[in-house]
């Protein structure tokens, strides 16, 4: 959370150690589903998933009671950004009805109806969360997961209100990486940079952006990085800032096609080629 990604690399491998030395099943599901969301979270989607996969049977055959949780929120995440969230969604709709007491899991939903073109559905579980002021999202580690999903549902589907809302809820933690321990989202600034640019104010988000797109870069978080670029472009094309917004959504697509985030292409693609859909 705290951006700090050499210590937190040399804090997993002295987990993986002590998993590895003791062989307690609950260390090794422990730096196992830990592991494979620090994958995750640098866009490596398909080799997260298969460490979440191992770790989800030492979990089972230990008997955690969390493993299927923890490897579903991994599944889930990457169909979501891999463009098959309609493979999941039935699975999510469940889990939000079997598992009340994380109310993160509704506002993945609602973000991944927005990525499948169910908007409406999407703007409905927005709205009945701001209509709470968002405070159904309890003080725990995936709070702060619930907020950011609620942020780039608001920016997909155009909700002032809940994004002036979420921009304050959000702020304080403008220095943070969004992580809940198994599953990431990106810097907070990306969603900041997201809600300022629903809200038209476009230095605000400008700014935003520019420091989203580098972090991610630099710190080799693919997914994120293609996320924060598309964004950017949208945003910059909404405007009328075409050439900007063709640059930034060249990278989008570039990354979303070499690394698999099929859900960045269509907006990346749409951007570069605004007539296709005429002319075909």
């Amino acid at each position: 959370e705290l951006c700090d990604f050499a210590r937190a690399d040399a804090a997993l491998a002295r987990i993986q150690a002590i998993a590895e030395q003791t062989r307690q099943p609950t260390q090794r599901w422990n730096a196992g589903f830990t592991a494979a969301g620090v994958r995750c979270a640098r866009g490596e989607l398909e080799a997260g998933e298969r460490l979440a996969e191992q770790a989800l049977q030492i979990g089972q055959e230990a008997g955690e009671p969390d493993a299927a949780m923890a490897y579903g929120a991994t599944l889930i995440m990457n169909r979501m950004y891999q463009g098959r969230g309609a493979e999941v969604i039935a699975l999510l709709e469940q889990t939000v009805a079997n598992v009340p007491g994380v109310p993160a899991w509704e506002a993945a939903l609602g973000l991944t109806y927005c990525l499948i073109d169910r908007r409406p559905e999407g703007a409905e579980i927005l709205k009945r969360a701001a209509g709470q002021h968002f405070e159904h999202l309890g003080y725990d580690q995936t709070q702060m997961c619930g907020l950011a999903l609620y942020a780039d549902t608001a920016a997909q589907t155009g909700s002032v209100e809940a994004a002036a809302m979420l921009y304050e809820l959000l702020d304080p933690y403008a220095d943070q990486f969004v992580w809940n321990g198994s599953s990431s989202f990106g810097h907070a600034r990306m969603y900041l940079a997201l809600l300022a640019a629903t809200l038209d104010r476009h230095e605000q988000a400008d700014a935003h952006f520019a420091f989203a797109c580098a972090f991610h870069h630099e710190h080799g978080l693919r997914v994120w990085e293609a996320r924060s670029e598309l964004g950017w472009a949208e945003a910059l094309a909404e405007r009328g800032e075409s050439q900007a917004a063709r640059e930034h959504a060249a990278r989008a697509l570039d990354l979303a096609r070499e690394h698999g985030y099929g859900a960045f292409e269509p907006g990346a693609a749409a951007i570069l080629t605004p007539h296709a859909s005429i002319e075909t």
